[in-house]
């Protein structure tokens, strides 16, 4: 099954109404030749004094303070839009995750309490900072690492070196991955780990996929496209449930054209209406991005 075209048209005009103007220039970007310094120039709106990403950029917490998660989001779009390592941005941020690691116990905290001060998901409350546990700890220092590689001439060696092994310890102390988002988390950073990580992560990754079976009840809120961004994704290794998963996500895009989080916060009532709609834009934007990258649009 493919996205047609006339279903193409009401996302794109859904995006143009009722997304942020971030994910509009990446939309723009990718459909449209759009430049990816607007991309960036929009993205650096989220960016802090200190380097790293808040203000909102993660939906689910409205914290205007930097912290690793949200800087992992702000990140994530760089390499969408394939951002260069003297791109202007890029310094700051890497100079941000330098100095917020916690090189004791070799991990980002996700947020700072100061999370709780700001409209959030429930999920996203912190009772204390405390290390992750091995099962948790991908989310999102793996993917982290995979950035900190991809523009290491901006990291010191030794935070490298601390977070690489770090991850190589993780993965032998666990049989399967446990967490779908850990399983995004590696999916993320594969590409861009060395060796002898990279075998680990195919390793644990083949693991995992021989006990688990895609599809929309296994998956929950998550979409297709975040575990399976692109052909080269592990779950590929499961064709027929991959297709049937894109047939899914196109059947349940919204009579307005877009497609909704299927999530809410059930808390701060008056907020969760503009952080759906942002979600709403966010996720439209990336089905697709990914359905064009699967060669799933009859037209753009």
């Amino acid at each position: 099954m493919k996205l047609s075209k006339s279903a193409f048209s009401r996302a794109e005009d859904f995006i143009q109404s009722n997304a942020r103007k971030l994910d509009i220039q990446l939309f723009e970007h990718h459909f449209k030749e759009g430049a990816k310094d607007e991309v960036l120039q929009e993205l650096k709106k989220y960016q802090n004094p200190d380097g790293g990403f808040g203000q909102g950029i993660e939906p689910d917490f409205r914290l205007t303070e930097s912290s690793a998660m949200a800087t992992s989001v702000g990140l994530q779009y760089c390499v969408e839009v394939e951002a260069d390592s003297n791109d202007e941005l890029i310094p700051s941020v890497m100079d941000y995750l330098a100095t917020t690691f916690d090189v004791k116990n070799a991990y980002w905290p996700k947020t700072p309490v100061e999370v709780n001060d700001a409209p959030h998901a429930p999920w996203w409350h912190v009772g204390e900072i405390i290390p992750p546990t091995e099962a948790s700890w991908a989310n999102p220092n793996a993917e982290l690492l995979g950035y900190l590689q991809i523009f290491q001439n901006h990291v010191p060696d030794e935070i490298l070196r601390i977070v690489h092994n770090r991850a190589l310890d993780n993965l032998n102390n666990l049989d399967t991955i446990e967490s779908l988002y850990c399983f995004m988390n590696w999916e993320r950073a594969y590409q861009s780990v060395p060796e002898p990580l990279k075998s680990l992560i195919s390793e644990k990754v083949g693991r995992t996929l021989q006990t688990f079976e895609p599809n929309p009840e296994t998956l929950g809120e998550i979409r297709v496209f975040w575990i399976a961004p692109t052909p080269e994704s592990f779950l590929l290794s499961f064709p027929d449930q991959m297709h049937s998963l894109f047939d899914y996500e196109i059947n349940r895009q919204g009579e307005d054209g877009g497609w909704w989080p299927t999530w809410n916060w059930g808390q701060y009532e008056d907020v969760w209406p503009i952080a759906e709609r942002e979600w709403a834009g966010k996720i439209t934007v990336g089905n697709l991005i990914a359905m064009d990258k699967f060669n799933l649009l009859e037209a753009t």
